[in-house]
């Protein structure tokens, strides 16, 4: 068993830290893997950003996006909430209990939460919490948001289409009510949180003896062997590239000022010299 808490509040890392535990996991599983991000909106992998949020309003307000290795749909990040990912061997893998751990713990708390829909969570039908998969080798990753505190303003700003009409086959968002666990649990806290999951993981996961429950510090994670920067530092570059974050988006068609677009890996189809679509919408 192994608990790893990130100081780091980059997305970018915490992403590559969380995808370097799943590709290195091997005996050491299972796994908990928590952290918080700085403000940011996180798409699925077969996710249109143009689609799923406003992308002109977050780079004026230096709010990045990220694109996550897992499915699912899009989902504001800020100090007010939780990432959790649990990843175990693809044989003992059940979805069922990575939502029961979630519900244990929050019941601690005097909040009865159940499952909305297919891959939400939500408490008294508003939803506080998306969840997705990744799988990988022989293992999988099971992750999701925890709405605790979190600035539901600002995620209703950022999470909306940046233009009508996009036509495509990329995986769409649901909309749904949400609602922060503290409004539930008014002293509820992302740490005091934090420290419950990793208490219900180990009951859970009936540990033997001692997890390691590990620290980033100084926005690096330390780990038994430490988690090698060389090793992070090309899949940060990777998961922070316009390349993966917009080049990997499924073809799509849009019309704008009456002209109308086809557009594949972020270049526009049949216009000379394809030029990226991000670059050609600020002309």
């Amino acid at each position: 068993m192994l608990i790893v808490q990130s100081q780091s509040t980059d997305v970018y890392r915490n992403l590559a830290v969380e995808e370097w535990l799943l590709n290195h996991a091997g005996e050491r599983g299972p796994i908990l893997f928590l952290c918080v991000n700085a403000p940011c909106v996180v798409i699925g992998k077969n996710q249109n950003p143009w689609r799923e949020c406003r992308l002109s309003l977050m780079e004026k307000e230096n709010v990045p996006l990220a694109r996550r290795i897992s499915g699912g749909g899009a989902v504001y990040h800020d100090e007010g909430n939780l990432n959790i990912g649990v990843i175990v061997p693809r044989t003992e893998y059940r979805e069922e209990k990575q939502y029961e751990l979630i519900f244990q713990t929050l019941e601690k708390f005097g909040i009865r939460a159940s499952k909305l829909r297919k891959n939400s969570l939500a408490v008294d039908g508003k939803k506080f919490s998306g969840q997705a998969f990744s799988f990988r080798g022989q293992h999988v990753l099971h992750h999701g948001t925890l709405l605790v505190n979190s600035d539901l303003k600002r995620l209703g700003r950022y999470l909306g289409s940046e233009f009508a009409g996009i036509e495509t086959k990329a995986v769409a968002s649901v909309p749904a009510e949400v609602a922060n666990l503290s409004s539930f649990a008014p002293d509820l806290t992302a740490e005091k949180l934090s420290l419950a999951l990793i208490d219900e993981f180990r009951i859970m996961y009936e540990e033997v003896g001692q997890a390691s429950c590990l620290s980033g510090q100084a926005g690096s994670l330390s780990y038994v062997e430490d988690i090698p920067e060389a090793d992070l530092l090309p899949m940060i570059g990777k998961l922070s590239s316009k390349d993966w974050k917009l080049g990997h988006t499924p073809r799509f068609q849009v019309t704008i000022n009456g002209q109308t677009l086809e557009v594949e890996k972020g270049r526009i189809a049949g216009m000379n010299g394809s030029p990226l679509f991000e670059e050609w919408v600020k002309k």
